[in-house]
């Protein structure tokens, strides 16, 4: 049965799994940092050697905090279209702009029409340049191990309430 109208299907983001691969960076960084100042009481190598520990550490987790701001939103599927979190922010694509999704793994590519640009109407958040060339070609990548909610699930919620216009590869 499709969903009912005002009904809307949420995949909130999974904050765990956003941290898991986080960890064994740190512990790395950590580790050298200890070594650095072990070798610190050897040398001046061990200045270099916890300065790249912290240098690590500093733009790994300034890559999780820019990563993570840009794609906190969470994925929101109605009876109008698809808001994804992407790189650039949150974007919504209407039903009739989307060509097709592709399952790859835990992986999800939202692929829009060829006609479609970032201009058309009721598409946001595709303004930047780099952000098109992704949408219309291989197409938006959406990793549901970082949702609350199953591949599974939001494969089904992609076809209940496209009501099976959308194509899923």
């Amino acid at each position: 049965m499709p969903p009912g109208v005002g009904e809307l299907f949420i995949a909130e983001v999974d904050q765990d799994a956003w941290r898991r691969p986080l960890v064994p960076w740190l512990v790395g960084a950590a580790a050298l940092v200890v070594a650095g100042l072990g070798l610190l009481l050897v040398g001046w190598v061990g200045v270099l050697v916890a300065a790249v520990g912290l240098a690590v550490a500093a733009v790994k987790l300034g890559g999780y905090a820019a990563r993570h701001k840009r794609r906190s939103s969470p994925l929101m599927i109605d009876l109008t279209g698809v808001r994804l979190p992407t790189g650039q922010g949150p974007a919504f694509l209407p039903w009739d702009t989307l060509r097709s999704v592709g399952v790859d793994g835990p992986t999800l590519r939202f692929r829009v029409r060829l006609s479609v640009t970032p201009t058309t109407p009721g598409v946001t958040g595709l303004h930047r340049r780099d952000a098109w060339p992704v949408a219309s070609g291989p197409g938006l990548p959406l990793d549901t191990r970082l949702f609350t909610r199953t591949s599974e699930d939001i494969v089904a919620a992609l076809r209940d309430y496209s009501r099976g216009s959308l194509r899923i590869d």
